[in-house]
């Protein structure tokens, strides 16, 4: 079709037209009518044309113009794709017309058309932006619309997360107009335009610094800090946080200005303006100046801080309904946080009582439905200035914190423990007098009539849990017994928030102890057998928390029959009686029984058949889910898998705890056909949990695994991607465990594994714990395969001595050095360059096997043979004295 040839037929304009006055009835009769119409109006394939003709044409009404303008929007939003580019210059030239069209209502629907249009489209109407550019600064009555694009297609810009490049090409045509109509006497829209370029220089800071003069911006929005509307000082305050953020120099003049400014706003009756004042002095505290930055400031600084460390009534108003005895109430729907499972490594990321993070599972104890408030922005502020400025801030705080603590208030008594626990990290040393006695005020606080006193002693005595257990280790009865008995006696506490506060705190006590609490595992599991008994969900889940550290932290000690006759029942009581697979409680319990399991070994056994069957129904059930999403998306959701990733650590765990008493349950089974799908699965997570499986069923079960190995190795080569680091680290160990086990039958695969093993070690960017576990396994083939060869031997063998003297001592460690024996012997280009390296690492065994200290023995002594006496000595000579003892005690040279 020709559309310029296009003309409307006039039976069905009338049609259109009478449908859309028939809109315009606010009758429920009329509106079906209007629903019929349209359906039918929708088959014409020029049905677009027509609006945009009525859109277009000042005969018809205003009202109907503007109906015709909301209807094309939604057609170009539903069937844009399938718009032919003739259809869509027409449009495109229409909206540049329309856009100077004397109707406000027609020019709104023309503004919100070129938005859809330009949305993903903005390099083929590449005049659009400079024309509204244009109409914008003309200032005629066309400009505010002009305005209100530019606002929507930046907007959609920042949405669309666009590449730098394509932010760049506007930012710089139409931001440098913003900022010169900021200080336009007429300009009404301040307001937005700051907060605009704020959030463009808050994501494409560097981006917008080659956009506009940084410092004509910061003089414009300084020049409105007098101002008394509340939401533009907030992004005054916030536009100072920025330069600060970005250790921009233009604000270096204007320093004892903007500081002054935001130390005021901090006293801001208006709790959002306050915030974004107090987010100053945390950026602050990320520069390596701070010191000298904050020093003239800080004893204003100081009290300002501790003073907004007080509950606000908004957060107290919030918190009202969980204050009181609640202990025994069912929690709520708001109360029940989705839950995140905690990574086994860092069991307390995340326990910072004034973190801001959305994904942490504990925020200030159950106050995730809070968010980030003053009060916590001005905790994590004192804690980064305490760590900026140490014991130096003392004189200044210990005074005004010892008054709150005085105070009858037990608000100000409340925020006072807090301020105690921000400085822990900081200023340790300064406080070590002052701690026996500040640690028995706070075991006297965990009794304290007010629940939210109760909850941030907790926390602040995790804060204070290293010099807790260090401190007296020849008595544990006078710090180390009475904290944990307190912190376990409030598992138990009548408020929920209390007991919540005091299992953190706990896991912190344990994960500090580790096998110091050995002596007290019965103790603490009576601790936990009255959780199990009383506590709701979010307890609960906590209590799983505290579980799996207990384990971790004490190991197969926990393995004694009577603590698994404590600890056992009631965690598989929930095991069993937990029905849905995909329910978050019972994802819990599996988390908890994967942290459990290694510690327990063979005690699991009795358990362990039922635990297994549903770990492998869990896995099948989410891969027929995930094909039936697959085949039919408009019939089935795609599955969490989530869970299915537990199930596969629960395994892990399982296999290496009970050991070859796993293997009936993998040969009696399909699990190693389950595996083969879910190492390809597109999720990372999923990928690196059923990669860490295989590796274990390698050394459990190799003959079950023979047969089938060579589908697998592929798979396992296909993920020694650098890119993604836990599921290429996996990969890489279990390419090791396989050529353990193998030995020369992996040598169909060594080219495509010493490809990717050389590139991953080429590569700075890769994680050194990645590095070490790709040059175990690369020594692990030069073992079983020593006459192999890659680019640039010496430089690759030289690396790996380099990671592996780093490994700890293991059979990994073991097989590592005989492979790098050997491949020594065989390259004695190595000898001469980097022989040294070699020496290091052969000096870094603490406890080594006989057999490898006469193989390491006989390569130095060869070496020393061939090199000649002399040449020996001042080669030796350049060793440290530590290196020459350490040859010297392990291998005689």
């Amino acid at each position: 079709m020709n559309l310029e040839e296009w003309r409307p037929q006039e039976s069905i304009l009338k049609n259109i037209e009478e449908t859309l006055q028939l809109a315009l009835v606010p009758s429920s009769d009329a509106q079906k009518t209007v629903q019929d119409r349209l359906a039918v109006m929708q088959n014409l394939t020029d049905f677009h044309n027509y609006l945009l003709f009525i859109l277009g044409s000042s005969s018809f009404s205003e009202d109907v113009r503007s109906l015709g303008g909301i209807l094309l929007k939604n057609n170009i939003i539903s069937a844009y794709g399938a718009l032919t580019r003739e259809s869509t210059e027409k449009i495109k030239n229409e909206c540049v017309r329309l856009l100077k069209d004397p109707s406000r209502e027609v020019r709104i629907s023309i503004s919100n058309i070129i938005v859809i249009v330009a949305k993903d489209n903005l390099k083929t109407w590449p005049d659009l932006v400079p024309l509204l550019v244009k109409n914008f600064v003309d200032q005629d009555e066309c400009s505010e619309i002009a305005l209100t694009t530019l606002f929507k297609i930046c907007e959609e810009l920042i949405n669309s997360q666009k590449p730098q490049d394509d932010i760049y090409k506007i930012s710089k045509e139409v931001f440098p107009k913003f900022i010169e109509y900021i200080n336009v006497e007429k300009c009404t829209v301040r307001l937005e335009i700051i907060r605009l370029t704020n959030q463009f220089l808050q994501d494409y800071f560097a981006v917008m610094k080659q956009s506009i003069d940084l410092s004509a911006y910061l003089q414009s929005v300084m020049q409105l800090a007098d101002t008394e509307d509340i939401e533009m000082q907030k992004h005054i305050c916030h536009t100072f946080v920025i330069y600060i953020e970005n250790h921009e120099e233009s604000l270096l003049p204007h320093l004892h200005n903007v500081i002054c400014y935001q130390l005021e706003k901090c006293h801001h009756e208006d709790q959002e303006v306050a915030l974004q004042a107090c987010e100053f002095w945390l950026s602050s505290t990320k520069l390596s100046s701070c010191k000298e930055l904050l020093s003239p400031y800080i004893g204003k600084l100081l009290p300002t801080l501790l003073k907004n460390m007080r509950y606000s009534n908004a957060e107290l108003n919030l918190l009202k309904d969980s204050l009181g005895s609640d202990a025994n109430k069912k929690d709520l729907s708001k109360d029940i946080s989705p839950f995140h499972f905690r990574n086994k490594n860092n069991l307390t990321e995340g326990e910072e009582c004034y973190s801001d993070e959305e994904e942490e599972q504990s925020d200030d104890f159950d106050d995730f439905y809070v968010g980030w408030t003053l009060r916590k922005c001005s905790a994590a502020s004192l804690d980064s200035i305490a760590v900026k400025f140490g014991d130096e801030i003392l004189p200044l705080l210990i005074p005004l914190i010892s008054e709150m603590l005085r105070c009858p208030d037990h608000l100000i008594k409340e925020s006072a423990i807090l301020a105690l626990g921000a400085i822990a990290e900081g200023c340790m040393n300064g406080l070590r007098t002052e701690l026996p006695d500040l640690i028995q005020y706070l075991i006297n606080c965990m009794n304290d009539d007010n629940s939210v006193v109760r909850v941030i002693t907790c926390w602040t005595l995790g804060r204070y849990v290293s010099w807790i257990i260090n401190i007296r280790p020849d008595n544990p009865d006078e710090y180390f017994v009475p904290v944990m008995t307190i912190l376990l006696k409030h598992f138990i506490d009548e408020n929920k928030r209390v007991q919540r506060a005091a299992i953190s705190a706990f896991c912190i006590f344990q994960e500090e102890a580790q096998l110091k609490l050995i002596p007290y595992i019965d103790f603490i599991l009576e601790g936990f057998k009255y959780g199990f008994e009383q506590f709701h969900c979010r307890s609960l889940y906590l209590l799983y928390d505290a579980i799996g550290v207990l384990a971790q932290s004490v190991g197969n000690h926990l393995s004694k029959d009577e603590y698994v006759s404590k600890l056992l029942p009631p965690l598989m009581g929930k095991f069993m009686e937990l029905n849905n697979y995909f329910d978050d409680h019972f994802i819990a319990v599996l988390e908890c029984l994967s942290n459990v399991i290694p510690a327990l070994e063979t005690t699991f056994l009795p358990y362990s058949e039922s635990v297994y069957w549903h770990c492998l129904q869990l896995i099948n059930d989410t891969l027929v889910a995930s094909v039936n999403y697959q085949t039919n998306p408009n019939e089935y959701d795609p599955p969490d898998k989530e869970p299915m990733n537990v199930a596969h650590d629960v395994l892990y765990s399982m296999a290496l705890g009970l050991k070859s008493h796993f293997v009936k349950y993998v040969t009696n089974s399909n699990l190693i056909y389950l595996l083969y799908t879910t190492m390809q699965d597109s999720s990372n997570l999923i990928r690196q949990t059923s990669i860490a499986l295989y590796g274990e069923l390698i050394s459990l079960c190799y003959p079950f695994l023979a047969p089938s190995v060579n589908e697998y190795i592929p798979l396992i080569i296909k993920n020694l991607d650098e890119n993604t680091d836990g599921v290429c680290n996996n990969a890489a160990w279990v390419i090791g465990k396989l050529c353990s086990v193998m030995g020369v039958g992996i040598q169909p695969y060594l080219n495509d594994i010493l490809k990717a093993f050389v590139h991953i070690l080429s590569d700075p960017a890769v994680a050194r714990t990645m590095h070490k576990t790709v040059a175990i396994s690369m020594c692990i083939v030069f073992f079983v395969c020593p006459d192999v060869t890659v680019p640039d031997m010496d430089v690759v063998v030289k690396n790996c001595c380099m990671l592996v003297r780093n490994v700890r001592d293991s059979d990994d460690k073991d097989l590592a050095f005989r492979g790098l024996c050997e491949v020594i012997v065989r390259h004695p280009e190595f000898n001469k360059n980097y022989f040294i390296f070699f020496c290091d690492a052969a000096a870094s065994w603490l406890n080594i096997r006989m057999d490898l200290k006469h193989i390491i023995q006989n390569v130095l002594l060869s070496f020393k043979q061939q090199y000649g006496e002399e040449n020996w000595r001042q080669f030796y000579g350049q060793f440290p004295e530590t290196l020459q003892v350490k040859l010297n005690d392990l291998y005689g040279v």
